[in-house]
């Protein structure tokens, strides 16, 4: 199948902006509800919100943390479909374990919302760039804007 380069660079920008609105909305929700606990003015709940917020938080501050390396990952390796599967047993809260079909290893990626778990699992498809001698890539889905970095691991 041919990979149309324009269309896939459009996507990949498109999605690349849909997750700096998602790491932005992170991040202010996590300062708001921190707002509304200094608010409130009691001290042993502000104490007991702070691993909350930072829970909170941490999507938006790991997106823009890795945000240079992603898009250079994105100008470096051309983006390529790889069929996947979850792997059974390996979910942690957002976190996912992709199987890649003809292949050895495993991407773990850190941030999969339910809607794109929803899309992966019926076309049994993701989009990847790299990856690089550390393992990283970046994955993306194709009609559901959602991009992430990730790493590739052995099974």
């Amino acid at each position: 199948m041919p990979v149309d380069v324009h269309v896939t660079t459009a996507w990949s920008d498109t999605c690349l902006a849909r997750a700096d609105r998602r790491a932005v909305g992170h991040i202010f929700f996590a300062l708001v509800v921190l707002g509304i606990v200094l608010w409130i003015d009691w001290i042993w709940l502000t104490v007991l919100s702070v691993p909350v917020v930072l829970e909170l938080a941490v999507p938006g501050l790991r997106h823009f943390f890795t945000r240079r390396g992603t898009v250079a990952l994105v100008e470096r390796f051309p983006w390529r479909p790889v069929s996947v599967s979850f792997v059974p047993g390996r979910r942690i809260g957002r976190q996912a374990h992709l199987r890649v079909a003809d292949s050895e290893k495993d991407l773990r990626l850190p941030e999969l919302p339910e809607r794109a778990r929803v899309l992966v699992r019926h076309t049994g498809r993701i989009w990847i760039a790299g990856p690089d001698e550390r393992g990283r890539v970046v994955a993306m889905t194709r009609g559901l804007a959602f991009l992430t970095r990730g790493r590739v691991i052995d099974r």
